[in-house]
């Protein structure tokens, strides 16, 4: 077996142990079918689901999922945006980390889905509402991190490019952000996760029509506990493979390539 290969067993092993648990603890009955579905039930019902066509001929779980992707992907950009921004302005000038930092400390820790009944009074219900909710969930990571990576880059660096006649904003924007790299991408990645999980909460309260969490309260709905399980397990694997292809993509390019990190060990 090539050392590929077998990196993917070991990360799938656990996986597979536990839906194969999860199958049996089911198929013996243990638990009633309709409290616990099993694996496969509700693979099923996904599979049901993605059969089913619009009246435009689009599959109506491809729409789900398009839905949530594209209101993460709109939600961290803006959440980038602004995070890198704040968080260079309180790692650049400690002035500014005094007076921010007390904000992001008292009001990070409450949780997205909590800002959603204030977003749908000012944007109302839909995406703009998802959006918001899913930006500011990943703006506090983002923020944090990219401050924390300006703050620890080397005195001797800022000193060395002032000397060389550098402004304030060449220093940040040559010396300070490419040094705090890392960081943000940390911060990126941790946003990611709170950004994708509040997009799906948010969803099941203030979608109109699409997304993975209106999906699995419509399940609720009609009753349907194998698309509950199915839409569960459908946001673990989209989540999975949009880590994969958007972060761990952009460290291999940027950070690992510039050897700032050092590759995971096989």
């Amino acid at each position: 077996m090539s050392p590929r290969a077998w990196r993917v067993v070991r990360w799938a092993l656990p996986i597979v142990v536990l839906l194969t648990a999860w199958e049996l603890f089911s198929r013996l009955g243990v638990a009633d079918s309709i409290l616990l579905s099993s694996p496969s039930q509700s693979l099923r019902a996904i599979a049901a689901i993605a059969a089913t066509q619009t009246s435009g001929g689009h599959s109506v779980l491809l729409l789900h999922v398009l839905s949530s992707v594209g209101a993460l992907a709109a939600a961290l950009l803006l959440a980038s945006f602004a995070g890198v921004l704040v968080g260079a302005l309180m790692g650049f000038n400690n002035s500014v980390y005094r007076f921010v930092d007390p904000l992001l400390t008292v009001l990070m820790p409450v949780p997205g889905i909590a800002w959603a009944p204030i977003f749908m009074l000012w944007l109302g219900f839909g995406t703009p509402t998802i959006v918001a909710a899913g930006a500011l969930a990943a703006f506090f990571p983002l923020a944090y991190n990219t401050a924390t990576g300006v703050r620890s880059i080397d005195p001797k660096l800022l000193l060395v490019a002032r000397s060389m006649g550098a402004s304030r904003l060449r220093v940040l924007l040559s010396v300070c952000l490419p040094g705090a790299a890392p960081a943000i991408l940390t911060g990126l990645s941790l946003g990611f996760a709170r950004g994708w999980r509040t997009v799906i909460a948010v969803e099941m309260i203030a979608a109109r029509l699409w997304g993975l969490g209106y999906m699995i309260m419509e399940a609720r709905e009609y009753l349907r506990p194998s698309l509950i399980y199915g839409g569960i397990i459908l946001v673990a694997i989209v989540y999975l493979l949009l880590e994969r292809l958007v972060v761990r993509r952009l460290e291999k390019t940027t950070v690992e390539r510039w050897g700032m990190v050092s590759p995971l060990e096989t």
